[in-house]
């Protein structure tokens, strides 16, 4: 379907960029966080929970900006929601 709003779809590819960083750097931090919640022995475990926590931030934010994106280009082709 055609673009019938290009400056929705140019918010839409603007949002999607930092917001993929964003999931990978959350992607990142919690890698080695599950890594030490799974070793579990003494100090890592408490550690590998902060973070995870630490880690779940830019997560969110970046998950937030990629379904910013997404609705934005859908709606930039005025396509139906429901």
């Amino acid at each position: 379907m055609p673009v019938r709003e290009p400056e929705l779809e140019r918010h839409g590819r603007r949002l999607g960029k930092p917001g993929g960083r964003f999931v990978l750097l959350g992607l990142v931090a919690a890698i080695p966080g599950a890594a030490l919640v799974a070793i579990d022995q003494g100090w890592t475990f408490a550690f590998g929970l902060a973070l995870l926590v630490i880690a779940s931030c830019p997560f969110v934010v970046g998950v937030g900006l990629l379904l910013s994106s997404a609705v934005s280009r859908w709606a930039a082709r005025h396509r139906l929601f429901a």
